[in-house]
């Protein structure tokens, strides 16, 4: 956390989310981010399910296939479908999505493929590819969907029909493992195409005998640019700004005091995510800059070193949105309580906005 008492100075940020807009058929967008991590976090969901079916299943389903090789053995007889498929009720009971609404989707919650054909339903195809939040949303989920009818033609009706559910399991965990990597490179592809931008207002005030003494630093707004890597689900965004910090009100020895001139402080940002939460931390470096004050019967000047570096970690683990602004209680910061060891006092808010402009916004 950046702290400086009239060398003091503190940038937290975030980024910024974009309100989502819907339209049939439209390319998705930044404006699509919040309903493109929703159907993310639901295929990852489940993908974890599917896998731990798939492997309960088969834990279950192999010794039975071999009791089957030994008509005297005792579990010869046991109906090896009705008994996985109750595990996987069973599994299935305490399961729900992360997101059972995802934002913007209208359409079916599957599409059935009645038993003993490889059919979908044209309409519930048509329903899912119509209420879609956005032309890539639809186009994923459709390839889940034909990517089913596709597998159940190759190995025809009967065969895919008969399959244990472990296989039928095997099946879904391929599927959504596809989807997840479809989902993460759409994620990607509507961020790198947005511009996202920092700013940050801290306005402390230090209170102490004799001493009353308010502050304000403005930072930003910081553009952060960079690209999604390839082959990786993490990626960083860096950028450079000025922090500008005055005197708003000072009170010294029952004197109201008056203030001119700012500090400047360099700031360098670096912003890592995956796309559905993010980090940030960076350093700052003092500039020219002075501030004066003139009192009743004086007058004075603030003095700090140049080139002065300090810097950390601002924030960790927060979700990504389109638009989001943070606020929090100066009390809590670090500085607050070094300078409450010394006998001041230190209240105020600092706030955080972070924004994600989408094209043609």
């Amino acid at each position: 956390m950046l702290k400086r008492l009239i060398a003091m100075s503190s940038l937290l940020a975030a980024i910024v989310p974009v309100p989502a807009a819907l339209a049939d058929g439209a390319a998705c967008s930044c404006r699509h981010l919040e309903s493109i991590q929703q159907e993310l976090r639901n295929a990852e969901a489940l993908l974890k399910i599917q896998q731990k079916i798939r492997d309960q299943l088969e834990t279950i389903e192999a010794p039975l296939i071999e009791a089957k090789k030994t008509p005297t053995h005792p579990d010869s007889d046991v109906n090896i479908y009705d008994r996985s498929i109750r595990e996987r009720t069973r599994i299935l009971a305490g399961f729900t999505l992360p997101h059972p609404q995802v934002k913007g989707y209208t359409g079916p919650s599957n599409v059935k493929m009645p038993f003993g054909t490889c059919e979908q339903s044209a309409s519930d195809l048509e329903a899912l590819k119509s209420g879609s939040q956005c032309k890539e949303l639809a186009d994923i989920n459709l390839a889940h969907e034909n990517a089913h009818g596709a597998e159940c033609r190759a190995a025809g009706a009967s065969e895919y029909w008969k399959r244990l559910p472990s296989k039928m399991a095997a099946e879904e965990v391929v599927r959504y493992t596809e989807q997840i990597a479809a989902l993460r490179a759409l994620l990607k592809k509507v961020l790198d195409e947005g511009e996202m931008t920092v700013e940050a207002r801290l306005e402390p005030r230090i209170q102490g005998p004799q001493f009353d003494v308010t502050y304000l630093y403005q930072t930003g707004p910081i553009e952060l640019k960079g690209k999604s890597s390839p082959g990786s689900d993490q990626w960083s965004l860096d950028g450079k700004g000025v922090q500008i910090g005055r005197i708003g009100k000072m009170r010294l020895a029952g004197m109201t005091c008056t203030s001119s001139g700012q500090l400047n402080t360099k700031v360098n940002l670096t912003l890592e995510t995956d796309g559905l939460t993010m980090a940030l931390k960076g350093k700052t470096t003092s500039a020219p800059g002075d501030v004066k004050v003139q009192c009743r019967g004086g007058h004075g000047m603030s003095m700090r070193p140049q080139g002065e570096l300090s810097g950390g970690s601002y924030f960790a683990d927060q979700d990504m949105r389109t638009e989001s602004t943070m606020s929090r209680d100066v009390k809590s910061m670090d500085f607050a309580k070094l300078l409450a060891q010394g006998g001041l006092s230190a209240s105020g808010t600092e706030t955080i906005k972070v924004k994600l402009i989408c094209p043609g916004d």
